[in-house]
């Protein structure tokens, strides 16, 4: 993925906004839709479904390619862990995640805020989420490692696909022998879902816990060090954060694409002619940055009323995490800048590595620099000794 892709999407919202496209890895013919109006008509049109029309994965769909019934049947067994006052009661663990993540760099005077920071704080959260205790997980960047590659590589990964579902099966088997007052045990003891089907939501669960979020937090912390005055308006309390982080997703959306969605029908998307099995891709980035829509799209200001950004989806498959997405942000860019306020980006701007995968964009590794600290006199989350790991039991 370029650097800076949304000059093609505003000749494309311009000159060509339902574009046919070239994907080799994917028969018949594809659409990329780039105006705000199209994309959130089609994300709430249900005759664009979520589920291939022929699906080689031997396991069951999981949310993000399900339609209705089933979707909506999955959806309700873990919406009650993602409404604002269960989020809300992450708030003082996440903290402390934050606060042990910038300690473990504070008096070095250096770091690499996406393998040291961004990355480290949503899988320790999503674990949090899980009922896995910190002994027992394994390293961030063997999760990533895992989830890309078996997830994201063309061709895919089976060595990695095979890691992560024998990883996946040894996290379900271990709360089912450790119960606890966690979202897994409360789908266990619901007994609504096959094996399978259980294996599957903690695979989505563990993937859309990270990726949005890492994506959003990298890209905050380069638009916040861009613009040193919204960034003090900020964080002295001048601007409200639900705000402001609907402003910086709208602006740089973490998935570029909604997930692919498949005509049942043939239909018509603006002026083209979409015959029934083609696939729409459906851009949020583009859309969110319609000047029709988002006056001076280019610019941030966090003061504006970025709503409705489409950064998480709309319709029936809005995302269950927004609340989850919007806590870790302000908790993290928070701890971060109050502890290191001198922070500054090491390399130039426009030498930063942007990619992850062909639908996310964000940056690869943030060098910063900053005065060293001393350290606090305890750790924020205490001594955690006997690291075992799912990945290697």
């Amino acid at each position: 993925m370029t650097a800076d892709p949304y000059p093609g999407y505003a000749w494309l919202r311009e000159h060509d906004p339902v574009c046919p496209v070239d994907d080799p890895h994917v028969p018949g013919r594809t659409w990329l839709v780039t105006r705000y109006d199209d994309v959130r008509a089609c994300l709430a049109d249900r005759r664009l479904g979520s589920g291939a029309p022929v699906n080689p994965d031997p396991h069951p769909p999981g949310l993000s390619n399900l339609d209705d019934p089933g979707h909506a049947r999955l959806r309700r067994l873990i919406a009650a862990a993602f409404t604002p006052a269960a989020v809300s009661r992450l708030r003082d663990r996440t903290a402390r995640i934050c606060a042990h993540a910038v300690e473990s760099f504070a008096g070095r005077g250096r770091a690499d805020l996406v393998a040291e920071y961004t990355r480290e704080i949503p899988v320790a959260v999503v674990h949090d989420l899980l009922g896995v205790p910190e002994a027992e997980r394994p390293p961030a960047a063997d999760v990533l490692d895992m989830w890309y590659r078996a997830k994201f590589q063309q061709p895919r990964d089976e060595v990695k696909l095979a890691e992560m579902l024998g990883y996946v099966r040894k996290l379900v088997a271990y709360k089912r022998s450790h119960p606890g007052d966690d979202l897994p045990t409360r789908l266990i003891e619901s007994g609504a879902l096959t094996g399978d089907e259980l294996e599957v939501m903690v695979m989505t669960l563990i993937g859309a816990g990270h990726i949005t979020t890492i994506q959003l937090l990298g890209t905050t912390i380069l638009r916040l060090l861009d613009h040193p005055g919204q960034r003090a308006a900020l964080l002295g309390g001048d601007i409200d954060w639900s705000q402001a982080i609907n402003e910086l997703l709208r602006l740089d959306s973490p998935d570029h694409v909604a997930e692919y969605r498949y005509a049942s029908e043939d239909m018509t998307i603006a002026d083209a002619r979409v015959a029934k099995g083609d696939m729409v891709l459906l851009s949020l980035a583009a859309a969110n940055r319609d000047p029709n829509r988002f006056p001076d799209p280019g610019a941030l200001d966090l003061t504006r009323d970025a709503r409705p950004h489409l950064a998480f989806g709309h319709g029936a498959h809005t995302c269950l995490g927004s609340h989850l997405v919007k806590l870790q942000t302000e908790i993290a860019i928070t701890t971060l800048f109050s502890r290191l306020p001198d922070l500054t980006l090491d390399i130039p701007n426009g030498e930063v590595d942007w990619g992850y995968a062909p639908t996310f964009r964000g940056p690869r590794a943030l060098p910063v620099t900053f005065t060293p600290q001393e350290p606090m006199t305890s750790s924020p989350l205490g001594d955690a000794t006997d690291r075992r790991s799912l990945t290697r039991s």
